[in-house]
């Protein structure tokens, strides 16, 4: 086995809140200068811009995993990684139609593109990506799990969008493999707020803006850069905190 620097939370130019400069060639052009071994694109109830991204991280040796951050019914914010852009792209159609019809003001939210790894408009989406999705969290999360996923709790420390901030505790029986936190050095102050012992804390960029990729990240260790190395990697995290 041998350790991965993992940044598993990154958003593209295809989140309104994503800078534009976060096209699919900055994205893995900073990831490999911040040398990060594996990223996944996560952005907003959304995944067309993994497979351009994928592409260009082949060229430079930098493991591409095709991801998404769904908002719920509750407003909680859910990371979803998969090996297969299939996959997501299956995930992206079922959350889409969720998704109450409200277009993009682009103006106010900012523009939601799909850009090629030449850097080049593939199309605009024009329904507006920040909104909930008609599911219940523990819902996704089961359904990311039944589809060979990584689910995540996104940024628990957050006072908005966090599955903390929307109920007010994490439930016993959800399927999380792990909870992202931004501050990872108080990441113990949040036991009260856990009902299901053994789950572990990770921490990713969040990244909207290039100079953010890479800025917090988790080494994981493991036999392959993969869903499935990914989840037993989390597994023993969360035994060894169990026994500490």
């Amino acid at each position: 086995m041998r350790d991965f620097a993992c940044d598993l939370h990154i958003h593209s130019i295809l989140s309104p809140c994503g800078s534009l400069d976060m096209s699919p060639r900055v994205i893995v052009e900073k990831a490999r200068e911040a040398r990060l071994d594996i990223i996944a694109v996560t952005d907003h109830n959304m995944t067309e811009n993994t497979p351009y991204v994928k592409e260009l991280g082949e060229r430079l040796g930098l493991v591409v995993l095709a991801g998404m951050e769904l908002q719920t019914q509750e407003e909680i914010h859910l990371i979803a990684v998969f090996d297969d852009y299939g996959r997501a792209r299956e995930m992206q159609s079922m959350i889409y139609d969720l998704l109450p019809d409200v277009p993009n003001d682009a103006e106010f939210w900012g523009d939601q593109v799909v850009v090629d790894a030449e850097d080049n408009i593939v199309r605009m989406e024009d329904r507006l990506l920040i909104n909930s999705a008609a599911i219940p969290v523990e819902e996704a999360a089961s359904w990311i799990k039944a589809h060979g996923g990584i689910a995540i709790a996104s940024h628990i420390d957050s006072p908005t969008f966090s599955i903390i901030s929307q109920l007010g505790f994490i439930p016993e029986g959800i399927a999380l493999d792990a909870l992202e936190v931004r501050n990872i050095e108080r990441a113990g102050e949040l036991a009260p707020f856990i009902m299901k012992r053994g789950i572990p804390f990770v921490t990713f960029s969040d990244a909207h803006y290039p100079d953010d990729i890479g800025k917090r990240r988790t080494v994981l260790t493991m036999d392959a850069p993969d869903c499935a190395g990914i989840e037993s990697a989390l597994k023993r995290m969360g035994e060894r905190n169990m026994r500490a």
